[in-house]
């Protein structure tokens, strides 16, 4: 019973610790985070990052870093995904 718990704690975080990666990417020397507590704002990424391989009016997908950086309605940074290998951007 104590191996299975164990196994079941490693296993959650190993999970956490990939979704708390997935909140971050490098953009030369600066590293932006979805969850800042002043949000970077489209203009500021832009700055940073430059133009995403693709963009949709609030996702915009990073093929190099493999990254989907998501907005809010105030074009604000709200979020960044993994977008993993096999991914359509544009799915809302």
């Amino acid at each position: 019973m104590t191996s299975f718990r164990i196994t079941a704690v490693f296993a959650a975080a190993i999970g956490l610790a990939g979704a708390a990666s997935a909140q971050e990417m490098r953009c030369g020397n600066a590293l932006i985070s979805g969850d800042q507590i002043n949000p970077l704002l489209k203009e500021q990424v832009l700055e940073m990052c430059g133009q995403p391989t693709t963009q949709g009016f609030e996702r915009w997908y990073y093929q190099e870093q493999g990254k989907i950086l998501v907005f809010n309605g105030n074009g604000e940074l709200d979020h960044i995904e993994d977008a993993g290998e096999n991914v359509d951007p544009y799915v809302e």
